[in-house]
């Protein structure tokens, strides 16, 4: 039994390491049921975009920081994190090997905690002090904290680089005024990590800074954000006056685009990790849809589906080439790549959907997988934001891939 995940495992030490990992995980809870693609069976689940009220959120987030309390008891908690700091200190592919595992039982959605275990905590660890990795990011390794992103700003959103909260140093404390948008996990998060200007005569690439801000802070509010789709995944966050002590500083003072671009890499990433088989699902049920409506032999619709099909498999390559490679090889834009790629593929599925169903797309007759695809639609544009709007990574792309001559700075 679960001899098909063990055979993930390519060497003798990830073959012990997998054994582990099934025996921990089959002790408590079942294999999962994955998504039908059959015409009309349970929910369309065609929602790129968590949608939920602030209750179920909260009630998400609870039992994913059991889930993790529950791994980091059992040891699989930081699985390539320090030895010093309660991780295990294995290669990044017994963490690979291990979310593969996971990825095939029914446990908790993990999304609630996912920027602050991929995308912080990294971070904290690569330029943050014994005593900042101890406070926040051992924490929220355990399940005990969960973090959220203050970087998004209503004028720097795309860029940047052009963040206008400020941070003015007042004796042992830096004193934060500013607006942050589109925070996820913002309501209920204890901790942020915040890029603001320090010093607004540098270059605005120069003039940054991060800080950990505990969520709360005197002078924090955070304020949900219905989407066009209905959901409220996303807060904007307003830091009036909030004194935080130079300690909360994450690297010098002045580097906090480098850090950045480091975090956000892994936001791209994670992009591109849990998109691949719901887009292998989407383009089956375009598929059927093709047949439903009569259209599966329209040689146009058959080369724009096949299309889609190499770009799907081309994209999950990419990934997985890119899952090779040591994470101190990477410059962030291979990252870039996948996010990318992953985001048009949203895009065409939906407009291929949209092509097929004619005025059923945009009008709602209550009829199985049809106007359900709205919603991919209206995710799928905000897919083409998260972790960086196209424009900006393909100017990324072309400076850091291709070689091609840089956009003026400021």
């Amino acid at each position: 039994m679960n001899e098909d995940l063990l055979v993930l495992a390519t060497t003798t030490a990830e073959r012990e390491f997998a054994t582990q990992a099934v025996a921990f995980l089959s002790a408590r809870y079942d294999r999962r049921r994955s998504l039908t693609a059959n015409w009309g069976e349970g929910d369309e689940a065609l929602s790129l975009f968590h949608e939920s009220t602030d209750a179920q959120e909260r009630a998400e987030a609870n039992a994913a920081r059991a889930w993790q309390r529950a791994r980091w008891d059992a040891g699989f908690g930081w699985i390539a994190g320090p030895v010093e700091y309660g991780g295990r200190g294995l290669p990044a592919s017994h963490d690979r090997l291990y979310r593969m595992i996971e990825g095939a039982f029914d446990v908790p959605d993990m999304s609630p905690l996912r920027i602050g275990l991929g995308t912080i905590s990294p971070v904290l660890v690569a330029f943050g002090t014994p005593e900042l990795i101890e406070t926040y990011a051992v924490p929220m390794q355990r399940g005990d904290l969960i973090g959220c992103q203050l970087f998004s700003e209503p004028g720097a959103g795309s860029d940047l680089a052009g963040v206008r909260t400020r941070a003015i140093r007042r004796g042992d404390d830096w004193v934060i005024d500013g607006q942050k948008v589109w925070t996820s996990n913002g309501s209920f998060a204890d901790i942020g990590l915040a890029i603001v200007r320090t010093d607004a005569d540098a270059p605005k690439h120069r003039g940054l800074t991060l800080f950990v801000v505990p969520m709360d802070t005197p002078g924090v509010e955070v304020r949900r954000i219905r989407q066009l789709t209905g959901g409220h995944s996303f807060a904007e966050t307003f830091l009036s006056d909030v004194a935080v002590p130079d300690s909360h500083r994450l690297g010098e003072e002045g580097e906090g685009w480098k850090i950045t671009n480091r975090a956000l890499a892994g936001e791209r990433r994670s992009v591109g990790d849990r998109s691949h088989e719901m887009n292998a699902r989407a383009l089956e049920l375009l598929r059927t849809l093709a047949e439903r409506v009569g259209r599966s032999d329209d040689p146009l619709v058959r080369d724009r589906w096949a299309a889609l099909y190499v770009s799907l498999q081309s994209a999950r390559f990419q990934q997985q080439r890119m899952q090779a490679v040591p994470e101190d090889r990477l410059t962030g834009a291979e990252r870039a790549i996948d996010k990318v790629v992953v985001a048009w593929a949203f895009r065409d599925l939906g407009r291929l959907a949209a092509e097929l169903l004619g005025p059923s797309f945009a009008a709602d007759t209550g009829e199985w997988g049809t106007f359900a695809w709205t919603r991919w639609s209206l995710g799928a544009l905000g897919y083409r934001i998260a972790g960086g709007t196209e424009e900006i990574i393909k100017t990324v792309i072309a400076e850091r891939v291709l070689g091609l001559p840089r956009e003026p700075r400021v």
